[in-house]
């Protein structure tokens, strides 16, 4: 076996993480249905598979995140604190973690046990259609074996993870990894009932009968394609500290009926698009959620064209990225140039990593036009031509298409370029992307933990997801020396210096930084929102009477 990672978090999880409201309704006034405080939340998009090794869309690992608990988890204020885990020890190599699991159980009465980190971790590793695999190699946790198994096919191998009892689990480590906390709050590193999964077979996590429970809800009902619903877990370690008793989650078609439903008191929680924020802004329900997924232009390189740099320069000053988010998203989106967002992570220093590291000048109006149109200028003298045509692929879904078409009308301006647009449904831009079968493409990332290496390591030679074929010696020499760094200070000048190769190069055109705009019932509380992992979190989720 010699596996391909392959896609899962590109623009298709960014829009996982849109939800709207609940297109039947709910049986009860939100909030005061028969069994105690219920709270309704509405997405659009449905649950795909609630198996943490399979799952690769948001609504599914917040769905999980409700019923699952791993090691660690995340408070309020996305600090990372333990969960199952008691405590941890690190080595004074960096190398071994050693965790103290507490006293939990899984929903079935039995105890949640080393051994079961330790098998789901393995499964992970070995298991051909988990699309998260790639997590455990040196591009994610550095867990020891992890890039044999994944990336050379070593099947033999297991990982270096063990169960030293009932409740220490052992980890090792093929280098530092700086990620690796950060990391044990998402879903794909949460535990599994060896024997129950394999009972279970392939139809585990697809019906509420193969699923089992150590988090602070169970699942109790769950039809497709149109709602889940999760119940408050007697079993769960806290469950003295879990005020909601259900939590009901509604797949539905469209925003405008989410907002309707919300109008209406059928949903207590629903998430915005661009077209309903001025109607809903000055209500007291509105509020703004940072994100920290980054929408970008990704250029493929096997287009002679787009390996020109000052081609590339010329799309990228154009677009006029103050005017886009004010005036077409209006979501609490932000400018970005960079290809790390802000709010996401911070250095040894205690600053946010987009406060010390540099950014390309975000040029708007009259001024992109005519900086733009020099570098375009430059572009077709190099290539000995008068004009270049290209295809921007992107989502025919919202934002993904007003955000290209927004970039078509702001290319239209240069003399000698034209963008064509090609919108897909969403599973055609991901094979389009795949079989490297584009020109441009506007697409995003959803980080998968709390590092610039989980936007930087995407743009490395042979990466999964550098689909555009981008390759700089000195860029991967940069990030190779940034993982041997001697110091967490050297390591964070040195992604800031690989970040300055790669946006000096315009290997990639950050475009902006997603907002989030939600309408909350003001008398739920505690829906934990967080920028990187799950989410959302509910364990702390309360209705006011």
């Amino acid at each position: 076996m010699n596996r391909k990672v392959t896609l899962l978090c590109t623009a298709a999880a960014c829009m996982g993480l849109a939800a709207c409201g609940n297109g039947g309704g709910s049986n009860a006034e939100a909030g005061t249905a028969e069994g105690g405080k219920t709270i309704t939340i509405a997405k659009e998009n449905d649950v795909v598979s609630l198996n943490s090794i399979l799952a690769i869309d948001q609504k599914s690992f917040d769905v999980i995140g409700m019923f699952t608990e791993g090691l660690m988890t995340l408070d309020a204020d996305n600090n990372i604190i333990p969960a199952i885990a008691e405590s941890y020890e690190l080595s004074d190599d960096q190398l071994t973690y050693t965790f103290k699991l507490r006293d939990a159980k899984w929903s079935n009465g039995e105890a949640v046990k080393a051994q079961d980190f330790v098998f789901a971790w393995n499964e992970l590793a070995h298991n051909d259609e988990a699309e998260y695999s790639y997590l455990v190699t040196d591009d994610g946790a550095c867990i020891k074996n992890g890039n044999e198994i994944v990336y050379d096919g070593k099947d033999d191998l297991d990982l270096g993870v063990m169960a030293k009892d009932d409740k220490t689990l052992v980890v090792e480590l093929d280098k530092k990894s700086p990620q690796f906390l950060s990391l044990m709050v998402f879903p794909s590193f949460y535990p599994i009932n060896e024997e129950f999964y394999k009972e279970k077979g392939d139809q585990y996590g697809l019906a509420v009968e193969n699923l089992l429970a150590n988090g602070p809800y169970k699942v109790v009902e769950w039809t497709k394609g149109n709602s889940v619903k999760v119940a408050k877990n007697a079993d769960y370690w806290d469950a003295g500290n879990v005020k909601v008793d259900n939590i009901i989650v509604n797949a539905v078609p469209d925003f405008s009926t989410s907002a309707l439903d919300f109008e209406n008191g059928n949903t207590d929680w629903t998430q915005l698009n661009s077209t309903l924020i001025d109607r809903y802004k000055d209500n007291e329900a509105f509020k703004e959620e940072p994100e920290s997924c980054l929408w970008y232009l990704q250029y493929n390189y096997d287009n002679k064209d787009l390996a020109n740099k000052n081609l590339r320069k010329a799309i990228s000053t154009v677009v006029d990225r103050k005017d886009l988010v004010e005036n077409v998203l209006k979501d609490g989106s932000t400018v970005l140039t960079g290809f790390v967002p802000a709010g996401f992570t911070t250095g040894p220093d205690g600053k946010d990593y987009r406060e010390t590291a540099d950014s390309p000048e975000a040029l708007a109006g009259d001024d992109a036009v005519k900086a733009a149109q020099e570098y375009l200028d430059k572009a077709l003298k190099e290539l000995g031509k008068d004009e270049v045509t290209l295809t921007l692929l992107c989502d025919s879904s919202d934002p993904a298409k007003p955000v290209a078409e927004y970039i078509q009308a702001c290319t239209s301006k240069l003399k000698g370029l034209n963008i064509e647009l090609l919108p897909q449904e969403k599973a055609n831009r991901l094979a389009k992307m795949k079989d490297h079968d584009f020109d441009i493409v506007l697409t995003g990332w959803i980080p998968d933990f709390s590092d610039p290496t989980a936007f930087l390591g995407l743009m490395t030679e042979g990466n999964a997801y550098n689909y555009g074929s981008y390759v700089s010696e000195a860029y991967d020499a940069k990030l190779a020396e940034a993982a041997d760094a001697a110091t967490p200070e050297e390591r964070w000048t040195l992604l800031q210096e690989a970040e300055e190769i790669l946006l000096d190069d315009e290997a990639v055109s950050g475009i902006y930084q997603m907002g989030g705009a939600v309408l909350q019932n003001p008398k739920v509380t505690g829906i934990d929102h967080h920028v990187f992992g799950v989410s959302n979190l509910y364990k702390n989720a309360d209705v006011a009477e």
